[in-house]
């Protein structure tokens, strides 16, 4: 089975390589369970679209394993992820060198049969290569608002870690090449041979969610100088008991109306800005303290702790006690 992951400018150089580890091992896996040459084994080549050397974000140069000879289909496609998202200066599209000829090949490839996927920010290729038109996509919880904006008729559905459309399949985050390949791994092979190669690597293989890993960043990039007056206020006083038409007064503006210009500067409504602020904070104390995780409940204003902890677990998809077992030496 050929699989053929593509190499571009400013990517992730340890991701291009390491999806040639996990199928080498994948590889070692096969031929352990079930004997030399009984079962298909995997080709993985790294390729560029012009069959020159590329350099990574980090400034290494990767060097192609095999020519790229377009006229040639292979099974799977891996497109890697660029650490910065270039948008072009329509601000439609992202810019990359070599675009056209790589969106040209994936299309042709696509049309004859080839499973194309991307891990983290290749979502964004293979959204401007038209490739997830009608489909569901995500991509690095960081770079989600930024992939709504560019593309704004895609469906992203940025808490999962994996999203297969048959054809097409993405996966979120840095390191998520390596659950992107279990996946192919388990589609082309099958689960036996997945749960050998993740036990080998020593990774968990059902990771489903981002959310745990999402740290919420306050959206400041506005000028709405009473909406900011009013976030740097919820930042400074998040113990507090909260009124938000008291904060409203405080900031000039009549509570529909404060309602109103919070959401379009924030993307949040003004409650939820400030459960995200809480939640932030009990996340911080939970990897860095030993206290009690009722008292840090406490500690950030909430005296209802079965509703905070349901609160937690929407933002986080963990339980506290999860959470800092997750995150904790």
């Amino acid at each position: 089975m050929k699989v053929l992951v593509l190499a571009t400018n400013d990517c992730m150089v340890s991701a291009v390589y390491g999806v040639l580890d996990v199928f080498f091992a994948a590889n070692y896996c096969i031929e352990k369970r079930y004997g030399k040459g009984a079962v298909d084994t995997f080709d993985c080549q790294i390729v560029t679209i012009n069959n020159k050397n590329v350099n990574g974000y980090n400034g290494i140069e990767i060097k192609p394993t095999q020519s790229l000879v377009k006229s040639e289909v292979p099974d799977i496609i891996i497109l890697s992820a660029t650490v910065e998202v270039l948008i072009d200066c329509c601000g439609d599209d992202i810019s990359l060198d070599n675009k056209e000829a790589i969106k040209q090949w994936l299309s042709h490839c696509a049309q004859q049969g080839t499973v194309i996927s991307s891990f983290c920010t290749g979502a964004f290729l293979l959204a401007s290569s038209g490739l997830l038109a009608g489909k569901t996509a995500t991509t690095h919880w960081r770079s989600a608002d930024l992939f709504r904006r560019v593309f704004p008729y895609i469906r992203l559905d940025s808490d999962k870690i994996i999203v297969d459309n048959g054809n097409v399949v993405c996966s979120g985050g840095s390191m998520s090449y390596i659950d992107l390949s279990l996946h192919l791994i388990d589609r082309f092979v099958g689960k036996d041979v997945t749960s050998d190669c993740a036990k080998l690597l020593v990774f968990d293989p059902v990771r489903q969610k981002q959310s745990p890993y999402v740290s919420f960043n306050a959206q400041k990039d506005h000028d709405d100088q009473a909406i900011l007056k009013a976030q740097d206020w919820l930042e400074r006083h998040y113990k507090s008991n909260v009124s938000m038409e008291a904060l409203a007064d405080k900031v000039g503006l009549g509570t529909r109306t404060f309602k109103r210009r919070f959401k379009l500067a924030t993307n949040e409504n003004p409650i939820n800005y400030l459960q995200r602020i809480r939640v932030e904070q009990v996340k911080d104390k939970l990897e860095k303290t030993t206290n009690g995780i009722n008292q840090i409940i406490w500690s950030v204003g909430y005296e209802d702790i079965s509703s905070f902890r349901q609160l937690f677990k929407r933002f986080t998809g963990l339980t506290p006690r999860e959470y800092r077992q997750k995150f904790t030496s």
